[in-house]
């Protein structure tokens, strides 16, 4: 019984339909701002999942854009991670018609 309802949390019914209402995170991804110490070029877009890459004046550097689930966001942490690049903060950028 209790397999079922991790099936249900994680976003599936019995019947193999979707149930995005139980998932944290939209179809589309949401879009995150994650502010690192130290800095990378745009060529590292692609390896981040595509995250815009803005450099800072201060030796920072900020990546944006759409992150599809948790487990994509651990992936672009646990790459940054490897780098060896220091996490400053991560925020959720809500659209502004979204609450």
């Amino acid at each position: 019984m209790a397999y079922k309802q991790d099936e249900i949390r994680l976003g599936h019914n019995p019947e193999g339909r979707s149930n995005e209402k139980a998932l944290p995170f939209q179809s589309e991804g949401r879009n995150f701002e994650i502010h690192i110490k130290g800095q990378l070029n745009s060529q590292w877009s692609e390896w981040l999942e595509g995250l815009e890459v803005k450099l800072l004046e201060n030796g920072e550097m900020i990546l944006f854009g759409p992150i599809i689930d948790q487990a994509a966001l651990m992936g672009v942490l646990n790459k940054l991670n490897r780098l060896n690049l220091t996490l400053l903060s991560i925020s959720e950028v809500k659209e502004p018609n979204q609450q």
